[in-house]
């Protein structure tokens, strides 16, 4: 490698280390202060880098903030469609969607708190939000795979409402742990299902 490579790897590489720890900074600012209180001053203070340094990599707040979001999606471990391998039937299905999205809830609560109304002001955030919410939808519809005509009917609804945050958040102030919480809904959905699966005679009139 010519000295003139070496030099031009060098100052990649350290670009690339001022960057990362400014989005660590940024972040940690973001965790204290929300995304309105992320300045692009106390980022650099807590970077310890000059004010210019943080605008030449993130041009504006709104690139910083977008960044600050990225890293935080990339943390907070979303639920996909892994968490229903194994799970073959429906009751199995919806015992892993409240397991996982309760788990999800729990582990990100504090950003909820942090964040309240900035969520759905703030555009960044917004978008996240959505993307979220449309993943969230993908789930709902694995967990209920093969379950015939109920698109949008009393089942999705149920799953809709009970594996919610809200929902989640009045059981725990009510005393139940996660796992209590999680046998509670998932034992619910699993006996609406069943229901469906198996009407009473008094359900099939």
């Amino acid at each position: 490698m010519t000295p003139r490579a070496y030099s031009m790897r060098r100052r990649a590489e350290q670009v690339a280390q001022t960057r990362a720890r400014i989005i660590d900074a940024a972040v940690e600012v973001f965790a204290k202060r929300g995304a309105r209180g992320t300045t692009m001053t106390e980022v650099a203070s807590v970077a310890d880098v000059a004010t210019a340094t943080v605008t030449n990599h993130f041009a504006t707040p709104e690139l910083l903030l977008q960044a600050v979001v990225e890293r935080l999606m990339a943390t907070i471990e979303i639920p996909d469609d892994r968490i229903f391998a194994g799970a073959r039937s429906t009751s199995a299905r919806l015992r892993a969607l409240t397991a996982a999205m309760f788990a999800f809830y729990e582990r990100t609560q504090r950003w909820f708190d942090l964040l309240g109304a900035e969520i759905r002001d703030v555009p960044e955030l917004a978008k996240a939000e959505a993307d979220f919410s449309g993943a969230v939808q993908v789930l709902f519809a694995g967990a209920l795979a093969g379950v015939d005509g109920d698109d949008g009917g009393a089942l999705g609804k149920a799953v809709a409402g009970l594996v919610h945050p809200a929902t989640y958040a009045a059981l725990r102030q009510a005393g139940l742990s996660v796992d209590e919480a999680t046998d509670v809904v998932a034992e619910a959905l699993v006996q609406r299902a069943r229901r469906r699966s198996h009407p009473s005679p008094a359900e099939e009139r």
